[in-house]
């Protein structure tokens, strides 16, 4: 069924989902100072693992966008792209509510709610589109 609705749910969700990998890029000295004072080596893995979910927030979003904005919504790859985006950002969602939000640092607890809004534009955009 062609629906532009699933289009502007998967670019809302890529683009939420990119942006937020780029809000972890910035602040990431500032994230490690809140943990107060620990050993250089576990500071340099606090940011190493950051910055990687930076990343890989921003791969997620950009591949969901050029995929719907190469290829359109109305094919199998774009289909497999979005459901597994999904369920990585609900992977995400669920490390965070395990290990991030048991934290007392607000924008950690903060990742749960944004990586969850973009699983979830993901996920009612591939139910539309299925």
């Amino acid at each position: 069924m062609i629906l532009i609705v699933d289009d502007y749910l998967f670019l809302a969700g890529g683009i939420i989902a990119g942006l937020w990998g780029v809000a972890h890029l910035f602040p990431t000295r500032n994230i490690i100072k809140l943990f107060g004072n620990i050993s250089e080596e576990n500071k340099r893995i606090l940011a190493m693992s950051w910055i990687a979910e930076g990343v890989a927030l921003i791969f997620i979003g950009t591949v969901v966008c050029l995929t719907v904005a190469v290829g359109g919504t109305e094919n199998d790859a774009t289909r497999v792209v979005t459901w597994s985006a999904a369920a990585v950002m609900f992977a995400f969602v669920v490390i965070a509510l395990f290990t991030g939000f048991r934290t007392s640092i607000m924008p950690i607890k903060v990742c749960a709610f944004v990586d969850g809004l973009a699983g979830t534009l993901f996920l009612i955009g591939s139910i539309l589109n299925s």
